[in-house]
């Protein structure tokens, strides 16, 4: 059976998944088999400096020295590796995939927004309905895409420089933040009504938390509403004894909530689905379209 890898550079932390070709005629057309994530947070330096400092390219150097090795072990044979908004803001980021490249012969895309998006719906494209419309988001640690789908088709997609990682480092400004509500407002008319379909690993997190039973993940603006103030009163200790969290998804947890509320009740939505998808779901599945 061929087996496929991705590789997701994300802001907050960095994710290897392997998987197996399965059934490419249904929903899913593969069997994961291997899932690593290592949080390194390349975003906390590549948003405060504009680069990546020495202590962090040091870690993920390792980090990818492994993923090769994992890859060999599993007996990958295609795999595609994406870098998100961090390196793509990091001065060094370039030169930082080049030497990945160099030393283990791993090749990283440095992708941009529209790019991100067009993979992540690719995770999620099985569950659009015809006649229908929907808001896909995706709140990352550097950035937060959006794409309004109509009829089963991207109508329009969009990328801003607003994260978790970045609200924790204060380094969201008012007029980012105001752009985000004036573009939402104004597709409030395409969207509202509907199901938001969110596909970050936090707000997967967020849903199995407060819908611990429910097999779709589906929260309500409210139930999230809810779990946000809860939250935001809570000590980062007593946020990861409770919810046994670990302390690198405890702290973006709020920001995370937060991001989302803001969009939903900006769009007038009431409902938000969580399945588990995101980037590195969407990456393999451009892998089995090019390869099955």
């Amino acid at each position: 059976m061929m087996k496929f890898a991705a590789i997701d550079i994300g802001s907050n932390a960095v994710r290897l998944q392997i998987a197996r070709l399965n059934d490419t005629s249904g929903p899913e057309p593969y069997k994961r088999v291997e899932f690593v994530r290592i949080p390194i947070r390349l975003g906390d330096d590549a948003f405060k400096e504009q680069k990546i400092g020495k202590e962090k390219r040091q870690v993920f150097y390792k980090a990818m020295e492994a993923f090769k090795l994992l890859m060999e072990a599993y007996g990958v044979e295609h795999y595609m590796a994406c870098a998100t908004s961090a390196m793509r803001e990091a001065s060094n980021g370039n030169k930082i995939a080049e030497k990945v490249e160099r030393n283990t012969g791993l090749k990283i895309d440095i992708i941009d927004g529209k790019r991100e998006s067009e993979l992540i719906l690719k995770s999620i494209a099985h569950l659009f309905k015809p006649e229908k419309n929907y808001l896909t988001i995706d709140v990352g640690g550097g950035s937060t895409e959006m794409t309004v789908i109509k009829n089963c088709k991207a109508y329009d997609s969009v990328s801003f420089n607003i994260g978790t990682v970045r609200l924790l480092d204060n380094g969201i400004n008012k007029k980012a933040w105001k752009e985000l509500e004036e573009y939402v407002k104004s597709h409030v008319t395409d969207v509202q009504h509907t199901n938001a379909i969110a596909t970050s690993g936090t707000i997967n997190k967020i849903a199995s938390i407060i819908n611990p039973t429910s097999a779709e993940l589906r929260i309500s603006t409210q139930q999230l509403d809810d779990f946000y103030k809860n939250i935001k009163k809570m000590t980062m200790k007593n946020r990861i004894e409770f919810y046994k969290l670990n302390p690198d998804r405890a702290d973006v947890i709020e920001p995370s909530a937060d991001i989302y509320l803001r969009i939903l009740k900006w769009a007038d939505i009431q409902q938000l689905s969580a399945p588990s998808a995101g980037l590195k779901d969407g990456i393999l599945h451009e892998l089995l379209e090019m390869h099955s």
